[in-house]
């Protein structure tokens, strides 16, 4: 209930209350439409900042994340890292190839098909961004979703970002552009740049391991048997320097060539020779 002060309600919400997210939102439907809307909003803006600074922190947990692309598959034959003494069980190191990107023809073929259906919307096509990055303007794609004033984004890079963008910040961070010659272009050189660059350009502090904006990726997954040795996988990752590589992630993939499907926890290119160490440290002790 709301805090009291010599008897008369103070408008403050008392402690017990303070993490209860359903009876605040229940609150809200007591208010004026138009103040639950403000207030609402703030809520979302509050909590999009608490999400982005704990993914830039690495402290996001998103429970089994699914990992997609245009195109997934297995880079070399699976290698076993570890055998359990007890069960036989192996534990096994899976890379894949992953290209996420999309190319032009099929950035065209996206907007053509709308266009023709007759499904889309006026704001539908080709966008430029109206700052530079890195000395210069990116390119993307945005087609109206199934929520009016709401965008799906598909980049040359990444594909389909996982954010829908409100059709004010689209108006406010890109411009439309009309030229195909233009947007083909600009679209091919960040289709190719990206294939070994991340966004942060070729002086980026993380060198060849920053995967932000690269369109080929190279992905490990430790598969098979983890539990026993979970607690190695877990001191290795808390060695690594940047704090998105210490935190222990579930992931899944489907490979795209023969349908095979691996769940298991992702590792970092940088982590793995320490993982391996590890693996191989317990394997010595238990033989």
């Amino acid at each position: 209930g709301n805090g009291k002060v010599a008897g008369k309600l103070s408008g403050r919400i008392v402690d017990a209350d303070m993490h209860d997210v359903a009876r605040f939102l229940n609150r809200l439907l007591g208010l004026a439409p138009d103040i639950q809307n403000r207030l609402f909003d703030l809520f979302i803006s509050i909590l999009d900042v608490v999400l982005h600074n704990a993914r830039r922190e690495g402290q996001l947990d998103s429970g089994i994340v699914d990992i997609k692309g245009k195109n997934i598959e297995l880079k070399e034959p699976p290698k076993t890292v570890h055998v359990d003494s007890l069960s036989g069980a192996s534990t096994i190191l899976f890379t894949f190839t992953i290209d996420r990107g999309v190319t032009w023809e099929s950035a065209k073929a996206m907007l053509d098909g709308r266009e023709n259906d007759g499904a889309g919307s006026s704001n539908d096509g080709f966008y430029e961004s109206k700052r530079e990055w890195m000395g210069r303007r990116h390119f993307t794609l945005a087609l109206e979703g199934s929520t009016e004033g709401i965008y799906k984004i598909i980049r040359p890079a990444i594909g389909e970002a996982l954010r829908e963008m409100p059709l004010s910040e689209l108006k406010g961070k890109y411009r439309k552009v009309s030229s195909i010659d233009k947007v083909s272009k600009g679209w091919q050189d960040e289709y190719d740049v990206s294939s070994k660059q991340c966004m942060h350009g070729s002086k980026c502090k993380v060198g060849s391991y920053c995967t932000v904006g690269r369109r080929l990726q190279e992905f490990n997954i430790l598969g098979g048997l983890i539990l026993p040795v979970w607690g190695t996988i877990e001191k290795a990752l808390a060695k690594q320097v940047y704090q998105n590589h210490k935190r222990i992630r579930v992931v899944r993939l489907v490979t795209t060539n023969d349908n095979q499907r691996i769940v298991g926890l992702f590792i970092p290119n940088a982590a793995v020779e320490s993982v391996l160490t590890g693996l191989q440290w317990v394997q010595d002790i238990n033989d």
